[in-house]
């Protein structure tokens, strides 16, 4: 604990007295040696307005707050503390050191008027969120620094030449943060990886893994355990289990994918009804609790998908070959079985251990062919009726769901063609295909169900579980939301109070857009106003799906949470005692949170791969000329993504030549003084690439008068 820390957690746990320094220094058993360094520290404390001081006693002035801090492109810090509905803004010169994800201790400020977000200042670094940094090594002589590439670490890292490791100028590195406690000097460290040259191949997305703390190899140990693990299934497990194999069971995933989570069956049952039934790979009998494979599938949390590779939560013996679910082998699956009416009303369900036998791996565009009416080699007339019934219930499901006010965001995906030293040759949006809502359909379902399998199983929720909940948008941030749909021209017919809104009331925005020039940029800022999807052993319903009830129960392999409910529901089918029920009330908290961070990380590394990429390959058009829509708008410019592409850009103020422009905040535009032109938001414009700048992935338009 930093030595200011020490002192105001002293003085706040004394907040009813107050102390001459020399009774600090002695009650906190400071050497002599650090006196003066400690009257310092008081004189600053005193001076930030952390505590106070009479005469010459100290004492408690405000209580301070712990949170986790977040720090914007610009510089600026928002520290989120559990329990407070708004996050406190920090402004960049009272982060002192801390970096970006940071744990901290920070003082709040009484707020100057009504309606302005909270304020406050760093007083202290609880934990550091990451002591390692990816950066490009600056050298000048025996001077080095290194540039970090994520631009919200606001200071280079010197290396004392000793330090270096042999790394050259323009090298990409990693750096051990060793020392930051003086916001006025460089944080200092140490280089202990050299990735290599930019432009090396690879280099660009082991950058982004690193930068991440993400790791390809697995330890020994779990690598070992993993080698241990027989390939046969024993004769008395599949006995124990619903056997599945003569059953028409297939599935349906991305050409490339190895990792097959899940299977589905469907057939037709009493009253007209379908019987559906979902089955997903049964990794919680393979991957036991408290072993050298568990602790370090929870370590990952989730497999993480990079744009040209994955780095996979389960060692490859695992993920692409025992647990997944290949065509023509026994597989050890979960599965969910439900009666589904003519309506989409799920009449009856369970939830079962089985054996199956894939019969065929379809991808999704072999199923759009079956789905379309077009040919497909060696598909029997029963595979290509189930197909299709697979298909009409889905329709049914989607219909329901939406009538009940599920909200179906589709913003599109960026994808990449890449040659075979990883350059991207194409890069192009990903079609979403009704073979895709299929599958989501039916995995929603089976998430659903799970999840009231458990929740309505005991009384007012009393049993522990593991759900994946979706608040209700932040207030703040919707009402900007709304102001902008006004803004853009679009009537919202909203509630007037949060309170009454419901997923049903965003919904009908979101379809009154579909068509619109901006209705892309829309869903983008809806998303952004929205609350962010977790996991907590707190039920409190999926706003956006409208679901009161709903887990994550179908990706095991690529998902802990997933493999958490596995193990409960195969617990609660057995019985599970009293003591376990106490041992999963006390642990679910930090589990969830836990999982809730690594997702996260893992979705920040494969947006950032995702940059890399996009950097890479719009520079191959600097000077060309393309069609954009003004994505955003900022006191120093604006953006702009080219819809060809979804590649987004910076125009500038200094490049929008012949006037003077003025940010107007409240209407998301910038205004020229003199000529009056103006770009705002949702603005159809041309562009053209002006510069890259692949190690901090930014790209530069500039308007084509």
């Amino acid at each position: 604990m930093l030595p200011e820390q020490k002192i105001l957690q002293f003085l706040q746990s004394n907040a009813q007295s107050s102390f001459k320094s020399k009774d600090i220094l002695r009650e906190l058993h400071i050497r002599a040696d650090q006196h003066d360094e400690a009257h310092g520290i008081l004189q600053k404390l005193v001076a930030s307005g952390s505590i106070g001081k009479k005469g010459n006693k100290y004492f408690a002035r405000a209580v301070s707050l712990t949170g986790t801090l977040s720090i914007n492109k610009a510089g600026e810090g928002f520290v989120t503390v559990e329990g407070y509905e708004e996050d406190f803004f920090i402004s960049p010169s009272r982060l002192k050191t801390a970096m970006n994800k940071d744990t901290v201790m920070m003082i709040p400020y009484l707020r100057k008027r009504t309606g302005k977000r909270p304020e406050g200042e760093i007083i202290g670094i609880v934990e550091r969120a990451r002591t390692r940094i990816v950066g490009t090594v600056d050298s000048t002589g025996d001077f080095f620094v290194v540039i970090p590439d994520d631009r919200r670490l606001r200071r280079d890292i010197y290396v004392a030449p000793e330090k270096t490791n042999g790394a050259k100028h323009g090298q990409k590195v990693v750096v051990s943060l060793e020392k930051w406690d003086d916001p006025s000097l460089n944080p200092e460290g140490a280089i202990i990886e050299i990735i290599g040259y930019p432009g090396d191949k690879g280099v660009d997305v082991l950058s982004v893994v690193k930068q991440h703390d993400i790791h390809f190899d697995f330890p020994e140990a779990v690598e070992a355990e993993c080698a241990r693990i027989p390939a046969t299934i024993p004769d008395d497990e599949i006995a124990r289990r619903l056997d599945f194999r003569a059953a028409l069971v297939f599935t349906i995933d991305p050409f490339d994918a190895k990792d097959f989570d899940d299977a589905i069956s469907i057939d037709e049952g009493p009253q007209g009804h379908t019987l559906l039934g979902v089955h997903i790979a049964d990794v919680s009998y393979y991957v036991r609790e408290n072993t050298a494979l568990d602790r370090e599938a929870y370590k990952r949390g989730t497999s993480t998908y990079l744009v040209d590779q994955v780095t996979p939560m389960l060692p490859e013996k695992l993920s692409n070959e025992l647990c997944s679910l290949r065509p023509h082998e026994d597989k050890l699956t979960y599965s969910c079985f439900m009666e589904i009416d003519a309506k989409g009303h799920v009449v009856d369900y369970d939830v079962v251990e089985t054996v199956i036998h894939s019969k065929r791996r379809f991808t999704y565009e072999e199923v759009q062919q079956v789905i379309e009416g077009k040919p497909l080699d060696n598909l029997s007339p029963e595979v290509k009726k189930a197909v299709t019934d697979a298909y009409a219930l889905s329709k049914r499901l989607t219909k329901k769901r939406m009538a009940e006010g599920s909200i179906d965001f589709d913003t599109p995906e960026t994808k990449f063609k890449l040659d075979e030293n990883g350059i991207p040759v194409e890069c192009y949006r990903k079609e979403r295909l009704d073979a895709h809502r299929l599958i989501e359909e039916f995995m929603l379902l089976a998430n659903q169900y799970v999840s009231k399998h458990i929740g309505l199983g005991g009384k007012k929720n009393e049993l522990p579980f593991l759900y994946r909940v979706h608040d209700k948008p932040v207030k703040e941030k919707f009402e900007n939301f709304v102001h902008l749909m006004k803004v853009l021209g679009h009537a919202t017919h909203l509630p007037k109070s949060m309170d009454l809104l419901t997923p049903k009331h965003v919904q009908k925005v979101i379809e009154s857009v579909k068509g619109s020039k901006e209705d892309n940029l829309i869903e983008k800022v809806a998303i952004r106003s929205m609350a962010k999807a977790e996991y907590s052993d707190k039920n409190i319903g999926h706003f956006g799906l409208a679901f009161d009830y709903y887990s994550h129960f179908t990706s095991p392999i690529r998902r802990y949470p997933d493999l958490i409910v596995h193990r409960m529901l195969k617990e609660y089918n057995a019985g599970m005692l009293r003591e376990r029920i106490a041992w999963w009330s006390s642990k679910l908290p930090e589990m969830a949170r836990h999982c809730s961070d690594r997702e996260r990380v893992a979705t920040e590394a494969e947006r950032d791969s995702i940059k890399v990429k996009q950097a890479e390959f719009i520079e191959r058009f600097l000077g060309e000329e393309f069609d954009g829509i003004v994505s955003g708008v900022i006191q120093y410019g604006i953006f702009v993504e080219i819809s060809q592409y979804l590649i987004e850009g910076l125009i500038h103020v200094r490049d929008l030549k012949g006037d003077y422009y003025v940010f107007d905040e409240k209407n998301y535009r910038l205004t020229g003084q003199r000529r009056k032109a103006t770009f705002r938001l949702g603005d159809r414009i041309r562009i053209k690439v002006a510069r890259v700048n692949r190690d901090k992935r930014e790209v530069d338009f500039t308007i084509v008068e």
